[in-house]
């Protein structure tokens, strides 16, 4: 018996050196790739896709997503901006977006994003997307200052699909971004902690329902003698 199970588990090991490279290999190329037309373009236009009115409290409003990403792009070299598509070898669509994620008695949370879509000038097919988070929080300076991290961390992850080295501040930043912010932790656990009072409160009341006392009884009247 001991011996069938060192056999058994010899031909598993052997399998597992015979098949591990070819595994790994093909893990290695489950990465889609990056379309060719992204890595070697040489100009771009820069599109402005809007935004929704959350953005309106921001200097420049709905506008500030394009003057900020065209001003960080022209910035960074990397591309030849041109003025019409037309001239292009990608369009670069900026735009931001302001989707609700909570709505707790009335009190509305939302996950303000800026969103980078590139396109194909020719055919209009979309290549790729990233996006970021907005930290909305705080004064007005200080939200637009949040604001314009969110599209420098855009701006940076547009550099990872180009295979351009970023500094460890660059880094850090794009993993702080995706990190859900204090704010919307305080709503959902604030949500899902009266929840939790209201259904303890109601499981409370069915196990121990109210003793009702039996109305008072009318008092006998006295009879003449």
């Amino acid at each position: 018996m001991f011996s069938e199970l060192r056999r058994a588990l010899f031909l598993v090991m052997s399998s597992l050196l015979v098949f591990a490279p070819a595994l790994i290999a093909q893990q290695a190329d489950a990465n889609a790739p990056i379309p060719p037309q992204i890595l070697n373009a040489q100009r771009a236009f820069v599109a402005n896709g809007g935004a929704s009115n959350y953005f309106e409290t921001f200097v420049d409003g709905p506008n500030r997503a394009y003057s900020t990403f065209y001003k960080m792009m022209k910035r960074t070299g990397r591309y030849e901006l041109v003025s019409s598509p037309g001239q292009a070898d990608l369009i670069f669509e900026i735009r931001a977006v302001a989707p609700v994620i909570g709505d707790w008695k009335g009190v509305v949370s939302y996950n303000p994003q800026v969103v980078l879509s590139i396109r194909d000038p020719r055919t209009n097919v979309t290549l790729w997307s990233e996006s970021a988070n907005v930290r909305a929080f705080g004064t007005k300076k200080r939200r637009d200052r949040q604001f314009d991290q969110s599209v420098a961390v855009l701006v940076d992850k547009l550099a990872v699909v180009t295979g351009q080295p970023l500094t460890d501040a660059q880094t850090k930043a794009i993993a702080g971004n995706s990190k859900m912010p204090t704010a919307e932790k305080v709503v959902i656990v604030s949500g899902i902690a009266g929840a939790a009072a209201i259904t303890a409160v109601g499981l409370h009341m069915v196990a121990n329902p109210p003793k009702l006392s039996p109305p008072p009884m009318p008092a006998t009247p006295t009879l003449p003698r």
